[in-house]
């Protein structure tokens, strides 16, 4: 079932990938080629920030900039989807500019802390491995003929072994 959720997620993103483009592309310069080609770029680079930015929460992220970052780009999606449909054209001709400066630095921005904090969560992990002990390597237990000579060697070695441990660990009858 996860998979038609991501699936459909995906599908949304690819959906409103078109919206974004036209967003960049119609407050580029006109007769700046180079630009209309960036705005394709910055379309990919926004959805696969919502994209990455949801995946981080659904693996339970709890990082505040994360969900800042989730929600950051869910308004700015509104913004442009409301500047594609022509929605209150003074209202979001005036604030889908102001969404397309920050989306990028701010992306940019909110990845060098996610990455900041995947770095320092590795380090700590590695710290930890490196602190706890090796883990003793256990001879093998030696072989046996009978349970008899089983239980001897238990004996021998472990003298405060229990009746019970003792049938427990050489599948002995309790008698």
């Amino acid at each position: 079932m996860k998979y038609i959720f991501v699936a459909v997620y995906v599908l949304v993103l690819a959906t409103q990938l078109p919206h974004v483009w036209y967003a960049y592309a119609s407050i580029e310069i006109e007769g700046f080629h180079l630009a209309q080609i960036t705005a394709i770029g910055a379309a990919l680079a926004f959805e696969a920030s919502t994209g990455i930015f949801t995946y981080r929460i659904v693996k339970g992220s709890r990082r505040r900039w994360t969900r800042w970052g989730l929600m950051f780009f869910i308004v700015a999606s509104i913004v442009a989807n409301g500047f594609y449909y022509d929605w209150a054209p003074r209202v979001f001709g005036t604030i889908w500019p102001a969404f397309a400066t920050i989306a990028l630095p701010f992306a940019l921005a909110l990845f060098a802390e996610e990455f900041g904090a995947e770095v320092k969560l590795t380090e700590r992990r590695r710290k930890k491995a490196e602190r706890k002990p090796e883990a003793t390597e256990r001879k093998p237990a030696p072989q046996f003929a009978t349970k008899r000579a089983h239980i001897r060697y238990l004996l021998a070695t472990e003298p405060g072994i229990t009746p019970a441990e003792l049938v427990m660990r050489t599948n002995a009858s309790a008698s």
